[in-house]
């Protein structure tokens, strides 16, 4: 079989490889989604590959890395808890399949998506439409895929839309949540779009009140900014102290006002004021 190339002038038959194909790394090269944990920029704690069908590697991708790789921010409504992530699924989605239909196969090189605690990248070769700048990604615009085969089958699957509107639902997507903007870097051979996590609410407080916590003290905090509903054995367990240490850590950040406990002592939780 002669090299791939997914451009807009490639056979029909490269792109229902790429899409039915049970292996299509077998015929072209990079055909797959890389996923690596980072601690730093310079440090690579564990990683994976996504393999298959195009079809399915945005699935298996997205089911990883909630599962792998992220962890949830717990809040409480009342006391109902929610679990929410730094970058919605449907965000996530929507990036995955715009690297997909946009990648440039004949580069041989994979989607990178690199995760940090608070950060993730989705790292694709491709490049923009002729003529276009930033501006033009980031506000309303054509449908103009690199692949469109690709786009079509991932159209008639009912995955994407045919009307251009992919950055448009990312960032729909973050404002219901009230997360940041994405921030897109474009170079003349890839395109990288990166979504941080809010402002963590264990900063604003230890900042305001560094003069009156002490570091146990503020490790308690964090671990409350984690899950405000842990119960004193948790805590004690995480801070490798006794359950009377911890109750006289709580009632230290109670009576300074940081802290307040809502609902009852089984079923409540504790608010970071």
């Amino acid at each position: 079989m002669e090299k791939l190339r997914l451009t807009n002038g490639d056979y029909l038959t490269n792109a229902a490889m790429l899409l039915f194909c049970k292996d299509p790394d077998k015929y072209q090269l990079g055909s797959y989604i890389k996923i690596g944990y980072f601690e730093s920029d310079a440090d690579l704690l564990y990683q994976d590959e996504i393999h298959g069908s195009i079809l399915e590697q945005v699935d298996k991708a997205i089911e990883l890395i909630y599962f792998k790789y992220m962890r949830a921010k717990i809040t409480y409504e009342g006391i109902q808890r929610r679990e929410r992530y730094f970058v919605p699924e449907a965000a996530l989605r929507e990036a995955l399949l715009n690297a997909i239909c946009h990648k440039q196969y004949e580069s041989g090189i994979p989607i990178q998506i690199s995760v940090y605690e608070d950060k993730l990248y989705v790292a694709n070769i491709g490049r923009l439409p002729e003529t276009w700048t930033l501006e033009n990604l980031m506000g309303k615009h054509a449908s103009l895929p690199y692949n469109p085969y690709i786009a079509h089958v991932f159209y008639l699957a009912g995955f994407i839309e045919s009307w251009g509107r992919g950055v448009e639902k990312i960032c729909d997507s973050l404002k219901a949540d009230n997360l940041p903007m994405p921030e897109y870097t474009v170079h003349p051979g890839d395109i990288m779009i990166k979504f941080t996590g809010p402002e963590d609410r264990i900063i604003r407080v230890s900042n305001g009140v560094t003069d009156k916590v002490s570091d146990r003290e503020k490790q308690l905090l964090m671990l409350l900014t984690e899950d405000p509903g842990y119960t004193k054995p948790v805590l004690a367990e995480k801070m490798s102290v006794s359950r009377k240490t911890v109750g006289e850590y709580l009632k230290l950040l109670k009576d300074k006002g940081i802290i307040e406990r809502i609902g009852s002592a089984r079923n409540g939780y504790w608010k970071i004021k």
